[in-house]
């Protein structure tokens, strides 16, 4: 699962260099940890202007769905079989998002926190989808099996999409199927007392 993740400035750089369209100035950015329950910002599709055919914007969201117990939130949900799913089906196939994360966190057998990063990226782009739920919208972050540099801590892995295939994500439901299946980066990690490392 994928519990937790940070932002920082370096991350919003980068994401102003892939979507010019931003706004320079984004009054809903929280740089710092995001956690369940939180409002969080989001990359989704925005309607066409004359020179973007797939335009981008920044919308702010709630992470989790309101589980069957009240008390307890839905923070994400499994590609496997997602689009048979009564909870997640709608909003895969018309509000998908993508949350732009510096990195994100996860905690081992020993409940030792451990930090995940790109290689060579300064910002992760989390696939979501999201719902209204009363006055708000609020969102999901899909997971996958974990790949090799993630097995050593967990068993899951957040959905991450390539710059290049965010749009599409966001727009393209055809091209949204093949995206869940892709294969998924390497990831760094690093505990509090240790060097970097790809396992």
């Amino acid at each position: 699962m994928c519990g937790r993740y940070y932002v920082n400035e370096e991350a919003w750089a980068r994401m102003r260099e892939d979507f010019r369209e931003l706004p320079e100035v984004n009054p809903f950015m929280h740089f710092g940890d995001v956690t369940p329950a939180m409002p969080a910002v989001s990359l989704t599709a925005a309607q066409p202007g004359v020179d973007a055919v797939a335009a981008v914007a920044v919308t702010p969201l709630t992470w989790g769905f309101p589980g069957f117990d009240k008390n307890k939130l839905i923070i994400n949900a499994r590609a496997e079989g997602i689009e048979n799913k009564p909870t997640f089906a709608e909003s895969l196939l018309t509000r998908r998002c993508v949350l732009p994360a510096s990195g994100f966190y996860e905690w081992d057998r020993s409940k030792e926190k451990v930090t995940f990063t790109l290689t060579d990226e300064p910002v992760i782009y989390l696939a979501g989808i999201y719902r209204p739920y009363g006055p708000e919208n609020r969102f999901v972050i899909i997971t996958r099996e974990a790949n090799e540099s993630m097995l050593p801590v967990h068993d899951r892995m957040p959905l991450m999409i390539r710059p290049r295939d965010v749009r599409d994500w966001l727009h393209d439901a055809d091209r949204m199927r093949d995206i869940l299946q892709e294969p998924l980066p390497q990831l760094l990690s690093k505990r509090d007392y240790e060097q970097l490392s790809l396992f």
